[in-house]
């Protein structure tokens, strides 16, 4: 019998879709195994997201057609981006300064942008590039491989 139910456009992969063998209530493995067998019958397009991606299923990873990975953004896109949104498009606000600290930032991605972009429009301020930059490296000194990387050796 195949299903007619609507599935969602989109879903957190992680939260539903978690490896069964490290289950710890039944309750748990029966979701997954349900889940499973809904995607088998859906005819349509199922999107899932996650960042975590070893969490998964295997049987889960089998049923989609397509797995992409996004990495973070590279350096010519980084200083585009910049450009684009924090200089409004004026490639002279990006002195070398600000270009400098822009490079360092190697884990930055589309949705760090976007968090300072609703930052400005929730609080309706106008960040000059200094401004904007200052809040791409918050949100990137929050990210977990930022934070657990270590330093080797002595500072003088």
């Amino acid at each position: 019998e195949e299903s007619d139910r609507a599935m969602p456009p989109a879903a957190e992969a992680d939260s539903f879709l978690q490896y069964r063998r490290g289950a710890l209530r039944n309750n748990e493995v029966s979701e997954v195994n349900e889940l499973l067998q809904g995607m088998e019958h859906f005819r349509g397009v199922f999107i899932c997201t996650t960042n975590l991606i070893e969490r998964l299923d295997q049987a889960s990873l089998r049923r989609f057609a397509f797995k992409l990975e996004f990495r973070p953004l590279t350096s010519a896109q980084r200083e585009s981006l910049f450009v684009e949104q924090a200089c409004k498009g004026n490639a002279n606000l990006l002195i070398p300064a600000l270009q400098n600290r822009l490079q360092a930032l190697d884990h930055l991605c589309l949705g760090d942008f976007a968090a300072v972009q609703q930052q400005v429009e929730l609080l309706r301020a106008a960040l000059d590039p200094a401004e904007f930059l200052e809040q791409l490296e918050t949100e990137h000194r929050l990210k977990p491989e930022v934070r657990e990387a270590r330093s080797v050796g002595f500072l003088s």
